[in-house]
Order: C-alpha cells, then structure tokens, then sequence
C-alpha cells in the first residue's frame, strides 16, 4: 500500500507515507527483544525446541558479525575519502579534455546536479537528459541564465511522473539569445586545472575560463604547452 502511494504521489525518498525499506529492517536490539519475548512467553510444558534455540543464538551471532563488519567498511570508506583527495591534488597544473557530462543517476529520488557552460546569456535555456538509448526522458527549462558556468538541479523525475531509473544518463543544452537565436551549451571542456574540490562524493575539477567539470569525465590528461616549452627552454625556466 505504502509503495502504491509513493508511486502515484511521486514523491521522493524524505517525503514518503511508508518506506518499506525501514518497516522490513531488523537490527540488533529488534532481535534481542523478538528473542526475549518469545522465551517469556513461551509454554512451561512445551518449551523451546534446543535446535530452534540455537538457530536462533546462530543468527544473532551472523547479526553481530555482520554489524562489526559495517563498522569496519565505514572507516574505510573514511580512509577512501582521504586518498580521494591526495588523488585530487595531483590533477592541478595539468590540461584536461572531456568528451561530455554525464549523470550517474541512482534512482533514489534525490536530485542531480547538471553543470554545462554558456557562451553568452540565454533568454531561455532548455536542458534534454536522455538515457542510455538517447531517448528523451525529461526536460528542465530555465530563463535569464547569464554566461558562463551553470549548475541545473534535475529533480530525478521523468516525464511519466515517475522517479527514473538507476543508470547513466547524459544531457543536451539549447540556448535562445536576446534576439532568439539558438546556440548550444557546452557539455564538453578543455583546459588546464586549476582548482579541486569535491560535493557529494564526486570530485570536480575547477579549469581555467571558469569551468567545472566531473573527474569521470575527463577523456585525457596531459601536461599544458607552456609547461613543456619552459622545461626546454633554460632562461624561461630561469624566469620562471
């Protein structure tokens, strides 16, 4: 029932009447107690079954291993957190090209962030986000976005109304101009790196002009023209 009402309110994860999810989990004090009452209430004359018993005493047991080992991947997942942003700190200096921005979408009904570069200001912008067919699936449009670099917030819904599925998704961008002529938003970049930083576990690469774009992107890395021309030359590399 709680899922058919989600379905047809659309809504989002926070938002839910009844979350399944969390009415079907057990944890450890839920065992314990479901362990305690059924010994408190079982009949003197027909006490537990010794084998039901220990199956039960078994499982606790796989309940607080599995517990312990939770503990274990979140620190981890700490530690990763760091090497993630060592890793980061070498891209700086160097030239990177990507062949596009995509959205890992993991189709929990939170929303994504859609980052695309504008030439010139746009009276209306349009966003297409097509799956992995290149069918069109939703459309975000936007008015009086100004040049330069844009972060579009997608909501994760379709046109059917319906939260969209876990898969990669990609997006177009359609600018109209002042005088309504059409242009294109740049969802491909080139450039030096010149910042990192690093927003829902994703690391975004800061270029030169201003652009942001995902490090999952980025096709290529190389060293920029200058560097090398400096390396070669002595008295550049004196100077600098």
């Amino acid at each position: 029932v709680g899922d058919s009402l989600n379905k047809i309110a659309g809504n989002k994860p926070e938002s839910r009447f009844v979350d399944r999810r969390k009415k079907e989990e057990l944890g450890q004090d839920g065992f314990m107690k479901l362990l305690a009452h059924q010994l408190k209430n079982q009949d003197p004359l027909k006490p537990m079954d010794q084998k039901d018993f220990s199956a039960n005493l078994a499982q606790f047991s796989q309940l607080e291993q599995l517990t312990a080992m939770n503990k274990k991947m979140d620190g981890l997942n700490a530690n990763a957190i760091d090497d993630k942003r060592v890793q980061g700190a070498s891209f700086l200096g160097k030239k990177v090209v990507t062949n596009g921005t995509s959205i890992d979408y993991s189709g929990d009904g939170k929303d994504a962030k859609i980052p695309f570069f504008m030439d010139k200001p746009a009276k209306v912008a349009i966003i297409n986000i097509l799956d992995n067919k290149n069918q069109l699936i939703a459309r975000i449009e936007k008015e009086n976005l100004s040049s330069g670099m844009q972060d579009v917030q997608w909501d994760g819904i379709g046109f059917d109304g319906q939260i969209a599925a876990k898969e990669t998704y990609h997006f177009e961008v359609i600018g109209f101009d002042q005088n309504n002529e059409k242009f294109l938003g740049k969802t491909k970049s080139e450039g030096t790196v010149l910042g990192v930083h690093f927003e829902d576990g994703e690391t975004i690469l800061d270029l030169q002009g201003g652009k942001r774009v995902f490090l999952k992107d980025v096709q290529s890395f190389s060293v920029p023209d200058g560097l090398l021309e400096s390396k070669k030359n002595p008295i550049l590399q004196k100077q600098a």
